[in-house]
């Protein structure tokens, strides 16, 4: 018989849900969808520890899964319009049909709400930009890598941001800056003179200006949301164009040196040796004529045939990559890989607390760690405060 865990009804006209209560262990925030690797931290009240449940909770769940099992053994009253078909398989084939892309994009979720799949890639590959060969997909959250590409949002993130870098440079010396003394020239009065202050006085030749010029903040102000807003659509731009890339680890490469982490991340040229058949007849000399016409016009393809090209990142001179890594990495490891690249032109590295919308599109390629994916989604915070559900549980139960 099968479990009634993993079955789910489909049905082809509305009938009514089911009582069962189900709950969240949830403090305060709603689950974001993440990486594969981490677990979904559902809790219904089947799987709840029974010292932290209420009986009267306990008798209903009790009751509830008797009636579903009398029910699921009685097959001849099920209605004709139900059918259960199992989550597993299902699960199967989104995971296969995300695998089945060759060139490591992304699945197409089938509504706004359902996770983006897509392959993790390699670097220690020598194909980093493909599916690596473990066959691991992880799930993107849908609210940060399927939104709707919006042009004018993406422009006022760029201008706001260019905007903080500049500075204003058009400066003169007012009175205070000017290199003369406070002194007053002469006194008050006994001259018969003009009434005159210092030296600095915009009155005089080679005073201060009287409205002088100050450096100008060119600082622009931009909502929250809608930076928050900007980079949702810059990454999903990234993915459906397909040059967002998902590693475990950046340090996975262990390349010792600067060329080596170039040659690695640059396409490469491969020639292939092809097997010579050798005749043991001796052509004469009127063959020989026509065999080297042929031969000088096919030189040129045969040249061409041989070459075989690996495609990663691109060309040596062209390489633009942005490598983006957890604020949680070790100090240690961002360091090693960082003297690695830091010389190679065309190349960044960069937390998830600097990343913005303007270095995103500025770079070609993006690629992410599986834990700055975390950071992005919220769901490293969303761990930590489940970590004192326990905790409080338990201090809970011992007061009762």
């Amino acid at each position: 018989m099968k479990s009634a865990t993993r079955l789910i009804p489909t049905l082809s006209q509305p009938i009514r849900f089911s009582a069962r209560p189900i709950c969240r262990a949830i403090p305060s925030r709603a689950i974001i969808a993440g990486p594969s690797t981490l677990p979904r931290l559902y809790a219904t009240a089947s799987n709840i520890h029974p010292s932290l449940q209420p009986q009267s909770q306990l008798q209903q769940d009790v009751q509830s899964s008797e009636g579903l099992q009398s029910e699921l053994g009685e097959e001849e009253d099920l209605p004709s319009n139900i059918n259960f078909e199992e989550l597993s398989d299902e699960a199967d084939e989104s995971i296969e049909q995300a695998l089945g892309y060759g060139d490591g994009s992304a699945s197409i979720p089938r509504s706004r709400f359902d996770p983006v799949l897509l392959p993790l890639s390699s670097l220690a590959s020598s194909t980093p930009t493909l599916a690596s060969e473990s066959e691991l997909v992880i799930s993107l959250p849908s609210d940060i890598f399927n939104q709707p590409i919006r042009r004018d949002i993406l422009h006022r993130c760029v201008v706001w941001y260019l905007s903080l870098l500049r500075s204003g440079t058009k400066t003169t010396k007012s009175r205070s800056t000017v290199n003369y003394s406070g002194r007053k020239l002469r006194p008050q009065k006994g001259t018969g003179r003009a009434r005159v202050g210092d030296a600095s006085s915009g009155t005089r030749r080679g005073g201060a200006p009287i409205h002088p010029i100050f450096a100008k903040d060119w600082a622009q102000s931009l909502p929250r949301k809608v930076r928050a807003l900007g980079l949702k659509i810059a990454l999903s731009s990234k993915l459906s164009s397909g040059l967002l890339r998902v590693v475990e680890n950046l340090n996975e490469g262990e390349w010792k040196g600067t060329n080596e982490a170039r040659r690695a991340l640059s396409n490469e040229i491969i020639n292939i040796e092809k097997e010579i058949d050798l005749e043991p007849i001796i052509p004469a000399e009127s063959d020989l004529s026509s065999k080297t016409q042929t031969e000088s016009a096919l030189e040129g393809e045969n040249i061409e045939d041989d070459l075989q090209i690996i495609n990663r990142f691109g060309s040596s001179k062209d390489l633009s990559i942005l490598f983006v890594y957890s604020p949680n990495k070790s100090y240690e490891e961002i360091t090693s890989f960082h003297k690695t690249i830091r010389n190679i032109p065309g190349i960044e590295l960069m937390s998830t607390d600097e990343l913005e919308v303007y270095h995103i599109l500025k770079y070609k390629w993006l690629v992410m760690e599986g834990g700055a994916v975390d950071a992005l989604s919220g769901v490293e915070d969303l761990q930590e405060e489940l970590e004192l559900v326990p905790e409080q549980l338990t201090e809970d139960s011992v007061s009762a």
